[in-house]
């Protein structure tokens, strides 16, 4: 794994990037180390089990989270959405006109395996779209004070970007789900991840919230600026996702699709688990039949390939779509097929990335799980390729 370690030097002396650190298990042979600095101006050393804002990488855990007390029988995947959310009982749908004012009230109710999937017709405030607009317009998730009660309440009152299971579409359908985990348990969504997920996997430096004493081991969130090639200070502007809050301070704070802190270790711990459903001590966190439905994908080949694409995306020669050979399980996306762009993955292999550049990957078959950790909005997408090479091409020679 030593060409991990040689890739993100030379991105470092390229200034691509800034630091990074990383964690492999393959076959219980651990290889966990970092590089680089923390921060630009000090360039203070960044150091192992720094933390990390792991934004979209909350939305897995929630996912388990989910299975889990579906497994408890409290909810089941064919539920819809209104038997717990009564908001959504009348679903508007956006018309052919493209206003967001023309719509047409549907039969259709999402359910809990939709938005899993990502196929319930919500969106994001940074893609291409009215809805879209719409929900910047209105603040979604802006707030670091609001209630996930209030934004998800807020969320019903628009209209759907197409009938529920017509389409792929990344969303903020986790933060719906985690929204009726609350409701489910009349319990708050960290007391729910604590219970499920934190707790038996001994993840205690993952939270919504950082205690004050480690405060310093927060890394800080930098830019990739595409015009200039350099990494530069958060420039909020336009229908980007950095403008979403993500406070440190606030123990109230609970969001579905992003939100938690998280360190190499204990999300290691999660994407280990993702092996067998076991902790390191052996304890079940969830039966193997559940996590096979969780990793195998569930998406109409006809939709395939996935694209996430935002209002800021430009396809020119170096785009580069990261789901081309994918599908998505209940939860992740899943490797089907090896592309050109990825010759060495296996297929099967599983996991998700967050918005300033966090990625994990499992491999069950080379019982292999990886975690990467950077603080990078909009960062070159060859770090995590590379990372992900690396690791395959390493194991090939071993």
């Amino acid at each position: 794994m030593d060409k991990i370690k040689k890739n993100f030097q030379k991105y470092i002396e390229k200034g691509i990037c800034i630091g990074a650190e990383w964690k492999v298990n393959y076959k219980n042979n651990i290889y966990h180390d970092c590089i680089g600095y923390k921060d630009l101006q000090k360039k203070e050393k960044l150091s192992k089990n720094s933390t990390y804002r792991i934004w979209s990488m909350t939305k897995p855990i929630v996912s388990v989270a989910v299975m889990r007390l579906i497994e408890k029988k409290y909810l089941h995947l064919d539920d819809t959405i209104d038997k717990f959310l009564p908001s959504f009982k009348e679903i508007k749908i956006l018309d052919d006109t493209k206003n967001i004012n023309n719509f047409y009230v549907s039969n259709s109710i999402p359910t809990i395996k939709q938005l899993l999937l990502h196929t319930a017709g919500f969106t994001y405030n940074s893609n291409n779209n009215v809805v879209a607009e719409e929900y910047e317009k209105r603040k979604i998730f802006h707030s670091g004070t609001t209630s996930l009660e209030e934004e998800i309440e807020n969320i019903s009152s628009i209209p759907l970007l197409f009938e529920p299971g017509n389409n792929w579409h990344y969303s903020v359908s986790i933060d719906v789900l985690a929204r009726i985990l609350e409701v489910i348990t009349k319990d708050k969504l960290i007391n729910i991840l604590e219970e499920n997920i934190f707790s038996p996997l001994e993840m205690k430096e993952t939270n919504f919230y950082i205690n004050k004493n480690n405060n310093n081991n927060l890394v800080p969130t930098y830019e990739y600026s595409k015009d200039n090639l350099i990494l530069k200070d958060l420039s909020p502007a336009g229908r980007k996702l950095m403008n979403y809050s993500y406070p440190y301070k606030n123990k109230n704070f609970a969001r579905g699709g992003h939100g938690l802190f998280s360190t190499a270790n204990d999300y290691s711990k999660f994407s280990q688990m993702l092996i067998n459903g076991k902790n390191t001590k052996g304890k079940k966190i969830i039966s193997f039949e559940t996590l096979d439905k969780m990793r195998t994908n569930h998406i109409n080949l006809n939709l395939l390939p996935l694209e996430i694409i935002s209002v800021n995306t430009i396809k020119d020669e170096n785009y580069i779509n990261d789901l081309e050979g994918y599908g998505w399980g209940l939860g992740f996306r899943v490797l089907m097929n090896r592309t050109k762009k990825n010759p060495h993955g296996n297929i099967g292999e599983f996991g998700w990335s967050g918005y300033a550049a966090t990625y994990f990957m499992v491999d069950p078959i080379n019982q292999l799980s990886a975690v990467l950790m950077m603080q990078i909005i909009d960062s070159d997408r060859i770090l995590k390729q590379d990372f992900y090479d690396s690791i395959y091409k390493s194991i090939e020679e071993i």
